[in-house]
């Protein structure tokens, strides 16, 4: 039995002795009278009186720490009550050593792997970092080979035709141009490394949008168009042109001076002038004139109906392929990238992972002594230790579990009773309502407190070994500091519901409840009558009548004996005192 139970048997048993002695009516029947009180009108407190124990506020709870795979044994511990000074906490004294023997011999054994796991991601790290230098110099090869293949194309058939050319097929014509085009395609490259579409189908279709979206477009350039509309004006095919062209007037304009001269020299040979080998020399001169002629035009018309739109196609084909390789270089070096962070994020994690757990090894080993960092009373165990939880001995020897509290230095400047408010009193209790407070170590003073804390809930502790017993833990806060006062003590809280200036009470075992009603037995003389009574609020020893008694009223505190249920007795209908004694006397002689 804990101490409430004892207390509130006491309570009733001294209350009990107390009302039969000193209360009894004026009837003069003597010790077979039943006991009787008379009504009282006067100031009645409405408190509720529980019993509990003392506890710090504030407390500072030193757990076990240590993750062993077994209990971890306590070396030595400091003294319970020993009182941890400023000194103490300055000289970092040792309160609690416990044995650390299983986490080196684990620290010795995980450095082995550590230091692999480290080198491996040191590896991974510097593979990257080389990979990414590879690439870039790779994708910057692949770009200036573009550029260079623009560049040609330009040269070949001129800025303003280029321009022209690569808008109708879809291709950048300048340095902006080539930077949104390859902007594009590396978000499509992007688009494809997405995890959440990694599929055969997805990326095979992306490789396909992204390469060669829409074919060849070279092969379907109108090339001669911009030579019939003289837009080559700026390119070194209509510089070839020109000069071809020049040629060609240059062999006609030869060949008529040649011609002009076999003519005259053909007159010349006629009057005999000249000689046979003359004429013939200027007739050979005009052969070699015409065939030049004939040359250069063949030349010009190879040049503009072959040589250009093949030379020209070739260069845009070089330009379109030169896009392509840059879009397929930045494919793979974003594959051969993506390979190597994976390897070294896998790398990195596992060494984060190592590193985390050696930290922990450490703060572990740490945690094997423990030192004071705060002043107080050494107290072992937790500082809420529940009636409930079975007992963990804390001690020399002893093996604790993770996250076991050792030992608790609780603050002594703020302490407070936890009580435990029964379901029929909880209604009464709240916030801020003062109370009194006796120890029951020293019985003769009083404290004063006042309830700071009421549980929303039941305890469902309680609840779970007596499903019948609704409890609702409340907190009432001691004023003031007190140096005798200590956590642990047991205590009396008398919490203050209400004060009720001048009514009518009685004691509550004199009030009795039958069919919806209260009632009460009224004494008259040596008869008694039950009397209909409207109550009001109560303690545990008196309740207040608003209705039914009178200040005087002597009334009895317990049933009669042998009183029938109602039926007989009703109303104002009086009944000996001694009817009950009478009934068993008769029955006595009758057996």
């Amino acid at each position: 039995m804990n101490n409430k139970s004892i207390y509130v048997a006491l309570t009733v048993l001294v209350t009990g002795v107390l009302l039969w002695k000193l209360l009894l009516g004026g009837s003069g029947e003597g010790r077979e009278d039943l006991p009787v009180f008379e009504t009282v009108r006067g100031d009645l407190v409405i408190h509720v009186l529980e019993g509990g124990n003392i506890r710090a506020m504030e407390y500072l709870e030193i757990k076990n720490e240590v993750n062993n795979r077994s209990n971890t044994k306590v070396l030595s511990i400091i003294e319970e009550g020993y009182e941890v000074t400023e000194q103490d906490v300055k000289d970092g004294k040792i309160l609690i050593r416990l044995d650390s023997s299983e986490i080196e011999e684990e620290i010795v054994g995980f450095d082995v792997d550590f230091q692999q796991t480290e080198a491996t991601y040191a590896e991974a790290k510097q593979n990257l970092e080389i990979q990414e230098s590879e690439s870039q110099s790779a994708i910057k090869l692949e770009r200036q080979n573009m550029r260079f293949a623009l560049l040609d194309f330009q040269k070949f058939v001129g800025q303003k035709a280029s321009k022209e050319i690569l808008s109708e097929v879809g291709l950048p014509y300048n340095n902006d141009t080539v930077g949104d085009y390859e902007e594009q395609a590396t978000l499509k490259i992007l688009s494809s490394f997405d995890s959440s579409k990694l599929t055969d189908k997805v990326v095979i279709k992306k490789e396909e949008e992204v390469l060669n979206e829409k074919g060849s477009q070279a092969a379907g350039v109108d090339f001669d168009a911009f030579l019939a509309k003289d837009k080559l004006s700026e390119g070194e095919a209509e510089q070839t042109m020109r000069r071809l062209k020049d040629e060609s007037l240059v062999a006609k304009t030869e060949m008529s001076v040649v011609a002009q001269a076999v003519e005259g020299a053909r007159r010349l040979r006629a009057k005999e002038f000249i000689t046979k080998t003359t004429l013939e020399n200027e007739l050979v001169n005009l052969e070699k004139a015409k065939l030049k002629v004939q040359t250069t035009a063949t030349e010009l018309d190879l040049f503009r109906d072959y040589e250009y739109p093949k030379e020209a196609e070739k260069m845009l084909s070089t330009f379109e392929e030169a896009l392509l390789e840059l879009i397929r270089e930045k494919r793979e070096a974003m594959a051969k990238m993506a390979q190597m962070e994976a390897r070294f994020r896998t790398a990195k994690r596992r060494y984060e992972l190592q590193l985390k757990k050696r930290a922990d090894l450490e703060k572990q080993l740490e945690s094997c002594v423990i030192k004071a960092t705060k002043t107080g009373l050494v107290a072992y165990g937790p500082a809420k230790q529940s009636r409930y939880s079975r007992d963990e001995t804390v001690q020399a020897g002893a093996e604790l579990r993770r996250g076991q509290t050792i030992i608790t230095i609780p603050d002594m400047s703020k302490l407070a009773v936890d009580v435990d408010i029964h379901e029929s009193h909880i209604k009464k209790i709240e916030l801020g309502q003062m109370a009194r407070i006796t120890v029951d170590a020293v019985a003769d003073r009083t404290l004063v407190g006042k309830v700071t804390k009421v549980a929303v809930l039941p305890d469902s502790n309680a609840s779970r070994y007596n499903p019948s017993l609704k409890v609702y833990p409340t907190r009432i806060e001691i004023e003031g500091a007190h140096d005798w006062l200590m956590p642990g003590m047991t205590a009396k809280v008398e919490i203050v519901v209400s004060e009720l200036k001048s009514v009518v009470y009685v004691p509550v075992q004199s009030i009795f409840f039958e069919e919806d009603e209260h009632y009460a037995f009224v004494v008259d003389g040596d008869k008694y009558e039950r009397r209909q009574v409207d109550i009001g609020a109560h303690n545990d020893e008196f309740i207040e009548v608003k209705k039914g008694l009178d200040e005087g009223d002597a009334v009895l505190l317990k049933k009669p004996d042998g009183y029938d249920e109602p039926g007989g007795h009703k109303g104002k209908e009086k009944v000996s005192r001694t009817a009950g004694m009478d009934k068993r006397k008769d029955a006595k002689k009758k057996a």
